[in-house]
């Protein structure tokens, strides 16, 4: 395994150097290498979902490779639509920041994340999940010259790091009881964890996870880091990085925990979602910063996503396999859908920026004759998140409510 681990690693920095030698050379544009990146992974794992397919869902047995493969389809997708944007974005900082470098960072930040995934070992999870961590970081302060972007930052990486904490401190309790770092020990472990541990552990996780994905009240990195990221960067972090986290909330409860818990695990995670779901919009009402508005917007999304996975706990804690398996597709449906259009209204808002050289909103007023496509794809995505029909966004929230 050790090899293994070493060598995933020399990949990733050989993916960030090919990125920035291409570019300093003009080799390739800004993001292609990214882009490469993005759509191999996308035709290798497609064909994963389509035939990795089971006559009858068994929340005892997810097929996790299958699971892996949803979340680097859907981190895929956005880096694919990130990458090209980059390419006339990335002018804006033309003289004061190096593009190469910056696209160095957006390939490793891209392969990290997919790697995240497809981890098979705690230990290998956590160097790759550190890697995401600080290379996420280094972008968002790519304009550290700027008021406040140092200090949101630097808000972030704590932030973080205390979720990282929570997250090692759940892989330990595993690894002790198993004598092994490897998720298959955890898997079909000898013997199940004491009942006592087992609630340590899913405190544990959804602290240290949901520090990640924003849950209320770990959210309050996301408006300050949101905002001073690079928009195409805020469109990767907002659309598919803090759904890292949801794959690890359903990894360590489904997974390692064998899909046995009290019911209320799953009331824990419906209340959270809840909370999440209401603060996070009542916040975005508040707000007149475009990329702080969607980034409260994502805590209500990461909400959303919760009320379907806590309720698909809910189920199989009761024997209701079936609404179980609604519950948990509806959370994850959600979660591609929610990627889609975060990220377009991402790419947007740094549209607007990017030839207005301001996010106040009050100050949007006209621009519709000026910049019509940005308006049309922009509204798309806004009636996307307010959930209207029939857009994927409905859908989705559909699917949670009715579970």
């Amino acid at each position: 395994m050790s090899l293994v681990i070493f060598l995933k690693l020399v990949a990733i920095f050989a993916i960030v150097a090919i990125g920035y030698i291409a570019d300093r050379a003009r080799w390739l544009g800004e993001g292609d290498v990214a882009r490469v990146l993005s759509n191999a992974a996308f035709y290798l794992f497609v064909p994963a979902l389509l035939f990795r397919t089971t006559a009858r869902i068994d929340l005892h047995a997810l097929p996790w490779r299958t699971l892996a493969a949803f979340f680097v389809l859907t981190i895929s997708l956005v880096g694919v639509a990130a990458s090209i944007y980059a390419s006339g974005y990335v002018e804006e900082f033309s003289g004061r920041v190096s593009v190469g470098l910056l696209g160095s960072l957006l390939n490793g930040f891209l392969l990290s994340m997919t790697l995240v995934v497809l981890a098979d070992n705690g230990f290998f999870f956590l160097i790759l999940w550190e890697v995401m961590s600080l290379l996420s970081y280094v972008l968002v302060v790519t304009e550290h010259e700027k008021p406040g972007v140092r200090e949101a930052g630097l808000f972030y990486l704590i932030m973080t790091h205390v979720g990282t904490a929570f997250i090692i401190l759940t892989l330990l309790i595993f690894s002790q009881e198993t004598g092994s770092f490897s998720f298959e020990a955890f898997r079909h472990p000898d013997q199940q964890l004491p009942e006592g541990l087992r609630s340590i552990a899913f405190f544990t996780a959804l602290i240290g996870f949901g520090a990640k994905a924003g849950i209320v009240p770990l959210h309050v990195w996301l408006p300050y880091a949101h905002p001073a990221a690079p928009s195409h960067i805020s469109a990767l972090m907002s659309g598919v990085m803090i759904k890292t986290a949801i794959y690890g909330l359903i990894r360590v409860y489904f997974d390692f925990m064998g899909g046995v818990f009290p019911w209320w695990w799953g009331f824990t995670l419906l209340v959270a979602g809840t909370v999440s779901a209401l603060l996070g919009v009542m916040y975005a009402l508040m707000e007149h910063d475009l990329k702080g508005l969607l980034a409260f917007h994502s805590v209500e999304n990461i909400g959303i996503i919760l009320l379907g996975i806590g309720a698909g706990m809910i189920f199989h804690t009761y024997g209701l396999h079936e609404l179980a398996a609604l519950g948990l597709l509806a959370g994850l449906y959600h979660t591609i859908n929610h990627a889609a259009f975060k990220a377009l209204l991402f790419l947007g808002a740094g549209a607007l920026q990017f030839s207005t050289h301001t996010r106040h909103i009050e100050e949007y007023g006209g621009l519709l004759r000026r910049m019509p496509w940005t308006g049309a794809f922009f509204l798309i995505g806004a009636v996307s998140i307010a959930a209207l029909p029939p857009t994927n966004g409905f859908v989705s929230e559909w699917l949670v409510f009715q579970s």
